[in-house]
């Protein structure tokens, strides 16, 4: 029998390895977790989520019962619903404003720039004569200029800014159609087209988008996110027909091919650990099957090909967990 290791021990050896160093630092890992006990015990679903928020990751929690991952567009309409735009705009205003200074601009709803005044006691003029133009200037060289963000999302985010910057009527309705936007709640781009956003996210362009969203989340002073997706739906045969999602076997390659894509382009992502949630099932080698045997340019990634017999490896790219 192939060697499992206790999901306790795993996640001790993530918060080390990966949450605690080397995620923080910039780079990227995607692993497949396999929890073998009856009932779904042994899953990291929920500790990895409460040990990564304890440690300032964004979280993003997918379910492929609910969600169509087979299309990467929908993935990162997930990851984007789980960030709080809006305080990530703020953090990027108060970094350029605090450069230098420490004054902070505390939450609210009221402009950035009122709350900044009222909250370090600044002169309306000394604000809209030095703070204004200073802030509107590193937005547009540090923003719209910024090489790690692809256009149409440093569009997105110069917005975003200069919506907080602003405030009134016009800031609130630019803050709604980019959130639209970037959140799949509205995937025509007639709203943002004043913006100088001319493209919807797709799947020919999702990928960009991810890179751009988590160089974003470390811009902003995040060490990272974390991405779980829970694919075990995908392994079930038969429709249950209980309202949520069923993948034929189509779909079932068409989402390997995705995570497939995603393990040869995990090095383009900046602070980012995904966890793959798979059911047993998942383990099936047989090429007529559901599990990684039927799409072999999955399995030969992640597979390891010589393996202890009874010791698992928490460096490999497959594991296999067990509650105790």
């Amino acid at each position: 029998m192939t060697s499992s290791m206790p999901t306790v021990d795993w996640l001790g050896f993530l918060e080390r390895e990966y949450l605690g160093t080397f995620i923080p630092r910039g780079g990227s890992a995607i692993k497949f977790a396999v929890p073998l006990d009856a009932g779904g015990g042994g899953s990291p679903r929920a500790p990895l989520s409460s040990l990564a928020r304890r440690l300032g990751f964004v979280v993003a929690e997918i379910d492929a019962a609910d969600a169509k991952i087979q299309f990467p567009e929908q993935i990162f309409f997930r990851i984007a619903s789980n960030i709080d735009w809006i305080l990530t705009a703020e953090a990027v205003l108060n970094r350029f404003v605090s450069e230098g200074r420490d004054l902070p601009a505390p939450p609210g709803d009221s402009p950035f720039l009122t709350r900044l005044a009222e909250a370090n006691q600044i002169d309306e003029e000394v604000l809209l004569t030095d703070f204004r133009p200073r802030i509107r200037h590193a937005i547009a060289n540090r923003v719209f200029r910024q090489r790690g963000l692809s256009k149409d999302f440093r569009v997105a985010m110069t917005g975003l800014c200069n919506a907080l910057l602003s405030g009134g009527a016009d800031g609130d309705y630019a803050k709604d159609a980019l959130l639209d936007w970037l959140t799949g709640r509205n995937t025509t781009v007639g709203a943002v087209r004043h913006y100088g956003i001319f493209t919807r996210i797709a799947r020919n362009n999702a990928r960009h988008h991810l890179q751009s969203l988590f160089h974003w989340l470390r811009f902003s002073g995040r060490p990272g996110g974390l991405v779980l997706l829970d694919v075990s739906r995908v392994s079930v045969s038969r429709n249950p027909r209980d309202e949520l999602l069923f993948y034929t076997k189509n779909a079932v390659k068409d989402v390997y091919e995705v995570l497939r894509q995603f393990i040869d382009g995990i090095d383009r992502l900046e602070g980012c650990l995904m966890v793959v949630i798979a059911h047993p099932d998942f383990l099936d080698d047989d090429r007529g099957g559901r599990g990684m045997g039927s799409y072999e340019a999955l399995m030969f990634r992640i597979v390891d090909e010589v393996r202890d017999r009874d010791l698992a490896n928490p460096m490999a790219s497959l594991v296999r967990l067990t509650g105790a």
